[in-house]
């Protein structure tokens, strides 16, 4: 079988490595299969104690046959995995993919509302979860089954042989849900083939070695989570860290890399920043072996990238994407440098251009929507049981992305923001990223969110949320400085009106800044 260790691209520099390229053609194909396939006796996933690759194949193939043979599961029933990073997390998930099953992520921190729209949309045949009150009452909104986790997973009698589903790569696989900053979260249906699709996350981190271990603070529940966080480490035969915080800590988020030898993973932006704000890693290295982190989900400032590779002596390299299409574009020190206010280049594999509103390309300089082929395996294959939002994303073979961006002369990808957010200011169409950029190289600012507030005479006016780093003091000076940097940096026409000073900004599910919510308040 093919897998997504065999994609990793060998060219040396970006043109080279994209002409290079090509897809195979692939007729059989199962996640499961994929990431069971390094020796059984090599280490899987490290935590309380170390899992082997072996004992994952076991115990997966175990609840497997429960699934199926006890529970009278169907291929393509669907079973809800309500768990923490763990081994019993990693266990379900390849459990369900082996068993042919579609598995639909729940993360523990959704409230009561979040969790009961996605069961209630996806109707799971079994939820998977520790097994509280809450849990069963969860389960009984869709009769589906729970399987409580508090006392071990179930394991029946051991399978005759090995289980695992004989699927192809558009067999249904996961189902995610979006984030749900403009509406209810769309169910996004994935194929066995979106890892496959994740072949460039080897660019991304500078080409994975043998004895990487991975690990990301991303909760597995999400697309980026459980794709670079377990499955893609998983499918490259390295050890990934099954550890989860109720709330970020960068005190023991560097013991846990020191402890387990971390050396690459995927870390948001956010998390980055407090690891820089607390101060803890300055000058103090010893012990890390960190050598490439992966980052996204929002506008990433140049200078972080400069700080983890002084503090933590390690490449950062930006990837975009979004859970209808992941690993799109980016940054691979591997491959060469990029501007770094750019959000990087198209991987190689990925179609992907810049459209108009007619779904033309538009020339270099020039913003329009992102978009990729629709047949690239990292693409959804739908969005679950919303034809209609599906016929609105899917057009003419793109798949649009809803994201505005321009491409330059080379082919770097330079982000301007959501259509959504887009602000309509006095003629002009401003992207928050690039003001939010400005904002960010201030060095007194730790992290910030701009949107458009409704304004009689120009439609919008721009409104910064700032957090400041610690003991910093917000006066009528910064605030000048702070519109000044937007000035040089971006032009009169972007300055903020108004600038807010706020101990935290407000976050969606995933742990993307709530533009929507920051707007709404705005306009109470």
């Amino acid at each position: 079988m093919i897998g997504l260790a065999d994609l990793a691209g060998t060219g040396r520099d970006w043109d080279t490595a994209r002409r290079s390229f090509t897809w195979p053609a692939i007729d059989r194909y199962n996640i499961a299969a994929d990431c069971l396939r390094a020796p059984a006796d090599r280490p899987a996933v490290l935590g309380v104690r170390t899992t082997t690759f072996g004992e994952l194949a076991a115990a997966s193939a175990a609840l497997a046959r429960y699934l199926l043979v006890d529970l009278g599961c169907r291929p393509g029933d669907r079973v809800a995995v309500k768990l923490s990073q763990s081994v019993d997390m990693a266990v379900c998930v390849l459990a369900g993919l082996r068993a042919g099953l579609v598995v639909v992520p729940l993360s523990t921190v959704l409230g009561e509302d979040g969790l009961r729209h996605r069961v209630t949309d996806s109707e799971p045949r079994v939820l998977i979860a520790e097994g509280t009150a809450d849990d069963a009452e969860l389960a009984g909104t869709v009769g589906a089954d729970l399987i409580p986790t508090r006392n071990g997973l179930p394991t029946g009698r051991p399978p005759d042989r090995p289980v695992m589903a004989d699927t192809d790569p558009g067999s249904a696989a996961l189902l995610m849900y979006t984030s749900g900053t403009t509406g209810k979260p769309k169910g996004v249906l994935h194929g066995h083939r979106v890892l496959l699709g994740h072949h460039a996350i080897s660019y991304a981190l500078d080409g994975v070695r043998a004895d990487d271990v991975a690990y990301s603070p991303v909760d597995w529940a999400w697309a980026g989570g459980l794709l670079l966080g377990l499955l893609v480490p998983l499918a490259h035969g390295i050890p990934v860290v099954a550890y989860r915080q109720a709330r970020f800590d960068p005190q023991r988020v560097i013991a846990v890399l020191r402890e387990h030898g971390v050396s690459v993973g995927l870390f948001p932006p956010t998390a980055l920043r407090l690891l820089r704000d607390s101060g803890r890693l300055t000058g103090d290295t010893a012990g890390l072996r960190v050598r490439c982190l992966v980052t996204g989900a929002e506008a990433v400032e140049p200078e972080l990238a400069g700080w983890t590779r002084q503090a933590m002596h390690a490449t950062l390299n930006n990837a975009y994407g979004q859970t209808e299409a992941n690993a799109l574009v980016g940054h691979s020190t591997l491959l060469g440098p990029l501007d770094a206010a750019a959000l990087g280049r198209p991987y190689p594999g990925h179609t992907v251009a810049v459209l108009d509103e007619r779904l033309r390309p538009v020339p270099a300089g020039v913003a329009g929507q992102i978009a990729v082929r629709a047949d690239d395996p990292v693409c959804m294959l739908r969005y679950w049981r919303a034809d209609a939002a599906t016929a609105a994303t899917v057009r003419d073979g793109w798949l649009l992305t809803g994201d505005t961006a321009h491409a330059d002369e080379s082919g770097q990808l330079f982000f301007h923001g959501r259509d959504d957010d887009l602000i309509k200011t006095g003629g002009y169409r401003l992207g928050p990223a690039e003001i939010e950029s400005a904002l960010l190289a201030h060095p007194a600012v730790a992290e910030c969110a701009v949107i458009g507030v409704p304004d009689a005479a120009r439609g919008e006016v721009v409104a910064a949320h700032v957090r400041l780093r610690p003991d910093v003091v917000p006066d009528e000076e910064l605030t000048q400085a702070l519109r000044d940097a937007v000035r040089r940096r971006v032009g009169a026409h972007a300055v903020p009106r108004s600038v807010v000073y706020v101990d935290a900004l407000p976050r969606t599910s995933t742990g993307k800044v709530d533009r929507a919510g920051l707007r709404a308040s705005a306009v109470r």
